[in-house]
């Protein structure tokens, strides 16, 4: 029974403390699944189309609504989005410091992802989230969908 999923659900108040056993639970081999939980979300989808616009409230808003509609280890990527939606309406508004913390906790949810997930390209969200932080610029993150499963 090594590398039990955690469970789905953590005392109100507590869900930061389950993220991270997610999180610790993935990066120790876990199993991620697919992501197809969001991809049949249309607000997942609305999310996308919004952030790549430079909607970031919105985006961040779109997020949160798809990270209620699902289950880990699925939310762990919803909630990234939904961070970095929050973030990035932080950059606009010239709060940066607040700005790269969000973004620091983002990064935290995407590293146990796998390169492609629910879509995603993953791996390059991360390399535009690394650019980002080194020379910030509003709209220098793109959400790509990947072309390879």
């Amino acid at each position: 029974m090594a590398n039990q999923p955690p469970p789905q659900k953590q005392p109100k108040g507590q869900r930061r403390i389950l993220d991270a056993r997610w999180i610790e639970h993935l990066s120790a081999g876990g199993d991620p699944g697919d992501g197809r939980q969001l991809t049949d979300l249309v607000s997942f989808h609305s999310g996308i189309s919004e952030f790549n616009q430079g909607k970031f409230f919105d985006a961040h808003e779109s997020f949160e609504r798809a990270w209620h509609a699902v289950r880990y280890p699925d939310r762990l990527l919803s909630l990234a989005l939904s961070k970095l939606g929050a973030a990035l309406t932080h950059a606009q508004r010239g709060n940066l410091s607040v700005a790269r913390k969000i973004v620091h906790d983002t990064q935290l949810c995407l590293v146990p992802l796998p390169a492609v997930y629910a879509g995603i390209d993953v791996a390059e969200l991360r390399e535009h989230i690394r650019a980002w932080l080194a020379s910030p610029q509003l709209y220098g993150i793109v959400i790509h969908r990947s072309m390879r499963e």
